[in-house]
């Protein structure tokens, strides 16, 4: 039977930390995919905090919003759109027409396809997850100058195109 390994004096440091109880990150920080990742992450629980008494992901709001501006916009040019597959689409907006803040109507113009409209119920939630992201928005826009901020922008969607 092994031995059980002595118990940790309480001045040792635990495995794998250096100073001040840190990490050290070999390098990790000077790579942009990482800080991109780490961003992305900071952003998405953020967003998640601030939508979260609206019950809105992240996509849901972005599918809100598309179908706002595009109505009879279908789910696949939706898919395309938000770089999304198909199913994955259905299914979310299976829960935002289960929620009634859209509906699916037959395409006169293809009856093989749906044309996704917003509800008077969809407008009302729109207009509050809006305010909702104007206040996600400045929360991390107010670490930027605006020229930083236009900077950060234009490299951004280069990396998207």
């Amino acid at each position: 039977m092994p031995a059980k390994p002595a118990p940790r004096q309480k001045s040792e440091k635990p495995a794998g930390r250096g100073r001040n109880n840190r990490v050290d990150r070999c390098g990790l920080d000077s790579l942009l995919g990482f800080q991109l990742h780490r961003a992305s992450l900071a952003l998405s629980r953020h967003f998640a905090k601030t939508m979260a008494r609206l019950d809105l992901t992240q996509k849901q709001t972005s599918v809100l919003w598309l179908i706002a501006a595009n109505p009879g916009i279908s789910q696949i040019t939706l898919a395309k759109e938000l770089d999304m597959d198909r199913a994955s689409m259905m299914a979310l907006v299976d829960r935002l027409d289960a929620r009634k803040v859209i509906r699916r109507e037959r395409s006169r113009r293809d009856a093989r396809l749906q044309e996704l409209l917003i509800t008077a119920k969809g407008h009302k939630l729109l207009a509050q997850s809006k305010i909702a992201q104007r206040r996600h928005e400045r929360h991390f826009r107010r670490f930027f100058t605006a020229a930083e901020l236009a900077v950060l922008m234009e490299a951004l969607a280069r990396l998207h195109g």
